[in-house]
């Protein structure tokens, strides 16, 4: 039997600030470091659409790390460098993140400048040319990696608009950008009432509310919430590519995070293809050496969820690498072994574990359960989630909800020289 032992609950507090933001904070004892991870609604599903501004959050991403506030770009780089913090501004699906990591005593001074980031940026213009021209060269780095491809036009076709967009852009809305449209999006997109400010480490939850109503005094505003423009492509799709592989992915409809069963769809997720003692693993891999690399994986997002299966197979085997996925996903209807059951567990468990040992881990993790949930989770909370699953509970979801019905969400898009047929 393996035994995980899971920290104490860290207090978690929740203030809203003057802006109207929420701020959460995780105080946690035994930490020298602190981490910041500030959420704002200027995500690649907020960008208007195609070549109007498809990836626009990512020039506005590299361009607020450009000068901000009363310093230039080289100035701020050397504060965040000076205030120990290893930051990083980057677009996901729904929001711009900013995010860094330094040691408790330095949380303030990495909070001025993250605000300044923020409300303040200068978004220059001498800067556009150059960060236009490394996000191009980002968008055309695709065509030479399919295995990153095949997954990025999977979400394409699996999930509705604007949710399915990759985050590379498109080519004419970076060649056509211009700096007082980007700034006004800025603008509009970046608003307190939609943003998310979570700390967590060696701080003061009081301290840095008092500090974060001085430094954002005077922002406000409110952003809309991004909602599905249409339906989800699906269906069956072959790229070709003379490749020496062929690249194959696969996505299920999942529950979303805020569905009580979203914990068991991770759980069977995990069993079916997490690990590398998983079924698809095993099956695919080690007994039929088929391919070197298959894997799958549950992704929860607030309002809807996939299951995901990636693998890649020589063009000579890659029809049997696709059947043999498919018969262990048709087999996964008929339910999983306590031993499995136990396996998956252990490993959500550990993770958890390491997870809490992180700053910048709690600190994502929290403002991630403020967006999806509306509450913030403790360490205990989730261990105990984790351990009140039951097998009988798991393989009864199972038979309900991974049967023939859910197979029929299927969507399959494949990169190679030649299609593998699909059932």
């Amino acid at each position: 039997m393996t035994t995980v032992t899971v920290p104490r609950a860290n207090p978690i507090h929740v203030r809203i600030l003057e802006c109207g933001m929420p701020l959460l904070v995780e105080e946690m004892v035994g930490v020298r470091t602190a981490a910041v991870s500030w959420l704002t609604p200027a995500g690649n599903a907020t960008d208007p659409e195609g070549a109007a501004g498809d990836g626009w959050s990512s020039l506005l991403a590299e361009l607020a790390q450009r000068g901000a506030g009363n310093r230039d770009s080289k100035a701020l780089s050397d504060a965040f460098d000076r205030a120990g913090v290893v930051k990083s501004v980057s677009s996901a699906s729904v929001h711009l993140v900013a995010s860094g990591t330094t040691i408790g005593a330095r949380v303030d001074e990495a909070l001025e400048l993250f605000s300044d980031l923020i409300v303040r940026p200068h978004l220059p213009a001498d800067a556009l040319d150059a960060v236009r021209s490394l996000a191009i060269q980002s968008l055309e780095s695709i065509q030479d990696d399919p295995q990153h491809r095949v997954s990025l036009r999977l979400r394409e076709r699996h999930l509705p608009p604007p949710f399915n967009r990759s985050g590379y852009g498109n080519l004419e809305a970076f060649e056509s950008a211009e700096i007082g449209a980007l700034r006004q999006s800025w603008m509009q997109r970046v608003r307190p009432v939609g943003s998310i400010l979570a700390v967590a480490g060696a701080v003061d939850a009081d301290a840095i509310a008092r500090t974060m109503d001085r430094l954002l005094s005077g922002w406000h505003g409110d952003a809309s919430d991004v909602r599905p423009a249409g339906p989800a492509v699906g269906g069956v799709a072959h790229e070709m590519d003379e490749s020496n592989q062929t690249h194959m992915a696969i996505g299920f409809d999942a529950p979303n995070e805020r569905d009580p069963s979203s914990l068991l769809c991770r759980i069977a997720t995990m069993i079916l293809g997490g690990e590398t003692s998983s079924r698809l693993f095993t099956e695919v891999r080690e007994r039929r050496g088929l391919c070197y690399s298959v894997n799958a994986g549950y992704g929860g997002g607030r309002d809807r969820g996939i299951v995901a299966i990636y693998a890649g197979s020589t063009p000579e085997r890659a029809q049997e690498t696709l059947d043999t996925i498919l018969h262990e996903v048709h087999a996964l209807e008929h339910g999983v072994s306590a031993d499995e059951f136990r396996r998956a567990q252990t490993g959500i468990k550990s993770r958890l574990v390491m997870h809490g040992e992180s700053t910048a881990a709690r600190a994502a993790a929290i403002a991630s359960d403020w967006y999806r949930l509306g509450r913030c989770r403790s360490l205990v909370e989730l261990t105990a989630e984790v351990e009140a699953v039951t097998l009988d509970a798991l393989n009864g979801w199972i038979a309900s909800s991974m049967g023939e019905a859910w197979r029929r969400s299927m969507t399959v898009y494949t990169i190679g020289k030649s299609q593998p047929s699909v059932g």
